[in-house]
């Protein structure tokens, strides 16, 4: 599966794509909004615990994403146009929300639906929902496989892997912050997200025409 050879077949501009789509889904506006609702009551020192588990969790699934994703297709015989498609559909489905509705996306960011949650089993609100789905979604998995799953070469694999390790930076330090950025942002968060939700909607299209492309070349 592997090339030996250090030539990329990928190109700096889907690379970009990859790290744009990354970085919209996880719509830093929204979740500056729903992660500060989760963790504000938390003192300084389990916020921090809080960000370097979300970061880890979140490189962790892509790390496993982008290097066996594709066997597990290959195991269940979908084809990488499929997921392409598939892909760009659950990516639309993401961003039609937020496009849509803005911070009023922030459905599992309620405070009061974790205001039961003690200080001492943090750990809950880590996995979900600030892991799942708020930080990684299946949107975002199937993004990683299916952009993995377009190369052979390991420079690419690597510089793959470098962007998520950029995203979970990203998102360690959202995480961190998330309650002062919130107040100072205000009502600014709501625009923000729908501008996320609007850059989404156009990736999840140009990935659904690859997809169908591919497709066509299969079976056309």
């Amino acid at each position: 599966m592997f090339d030996i050879t250090l030539m990329p077949v990928m190109d700096s501009s889907e690379y970009l794509l990859f790290f744009i789509t990354l970085f919209t889904l996880f719509s830093p506006p929204a979740a500056i909004a729903a992660f500060a609702s989760l963790t504000d009551r938390f003192p300084t020192d389990i916020q921090k615990k809080v960000a370097v588990r979300v970061a880890r969790n979140y490189l962790i699934v892509m790390i496993i994403s982008l290097t066996i994703g594709e066997y597990i297709l290959m195991l269940l015989g979908i084809s990488t146009p499929a997921l392409m498609i598939t892909g760009g559909i659950a990516v639309f489905i993401a961003g039609i929300p937020m496009m849509t509705y803005g911070q009023k996306l922030n459905m599992v960011g309620k405070e009061d639906e974790f205001q039961s949650v003690p200080r001492s089993e943090w750990e809950q609100v880590v996995a979900v929902p600030m892991t799942f789905p708020m930080a990684v979604g299946g949107a975002t998995i199937a993004i990683a496989i299916s952009t993995s799953s377009q190369t052979n070469a390991l420079l690419d694999y690597g510089v793959l892997i470098g962007i998520t390790v950029i995203m979970a930076i990203i998102i360690y330090l959202i995480t961190i912050a998330a309650s002062s950025l919130a107040k100072k942002l205000g009502g600014s968060i709501d625009i923000l997200t729908r501008v996320s939700g609007i850059i989404i909607v156009a990736i999840a299209i140009q990935i659904l025409a690859r997809g169908i492309s591919g497709l066509i070349e299969i079976y056309g």
